[in-house]
């Protein structure tokens, strides 16, 4: 018995066969929110497991709130993970500059 993946190889997706259709068995969505969790956490591995703990609980509480109140959809939940990730992106610019000059001050000090 072969295992599906060999070192070196990435993992291939299963196929399926029902009895008229073959079906790929691949969940869709995680790259987008890979993606914006590595951006979220900046690649380091405290931010990434925080923003993975902020994606999971915005995935989770949007299925819930869908059953709770039937006008908010899915899409609702990915335009909220939308902005969170073009305001954090946005906020580390606009604080960059006066930080860095206030910690300069104290280098030119000593």
């Amino acid at each position: 018995m072969r295992p599906n993946h060999r070192f070196g190889e990435g993992r291939r997706p299963d196929v399926r066969c029902s009895r008229t259709t073959f079906t790929l068995n691949q969940n869709t969505g995680y790259g987008f929110a890979g993606i914006a969790v590595a951006l979220m956490g900046r690649n380091h591995p405290l931010g990434v497991m925080l923003a993975a703990l902020l994606f999971g609980a915005l995935y989770q509480g949007g299925a819930e709130l869908a059953f709770e109140i039937p006008s908010v959809t899915r899409d609702v939940v990915v335009v909220i993970q939308g902005l969170i990730i073009l305001f954090s992106g946005a906020l580390e610019f606009m604080y960059r500059a006066p930080l860095q000059r206030w910690l300069l001050s104290f280098a030119r000090e000593a």
